[in-house]
């Protein structure tokens, strides 16, 4: 695991623990988007749609405190 690119600001460890990971996803912030369509006969029965943002409560604040700022520049 230590060539894993995801995690490249943990280097120096051979191992990675779940906590570490965790860790990594909360405070870097992660989104997921799915969508399944379900049809028939060429014609769409069912549309599901996921739209998932996992962060942590700081880090979302942090980001929103920087989209309000005069200009809407980021740093």
């Amino acid at each position: 695991m230590a060539d894993n690119h995801l995690l490249a600001g943990l280097s120096g460890q051979d191992e990675v623990s779940l906590l570490d990971i965790l860790d990594h996803v909360l405070n870097a912030g992660v989104v997921i988007h799915g969508s399944v369509i379900i049809s028939l006969a060429g014609v769409d029965l069912i549309y599901l749609g996921l739209n998932v943002v996992l962060t942590s409560v700081e880090t979302a604040l942090r980001h929103m405190r920087l989209e309000h700022l005069p200009g809407g520049t980021r740093r």
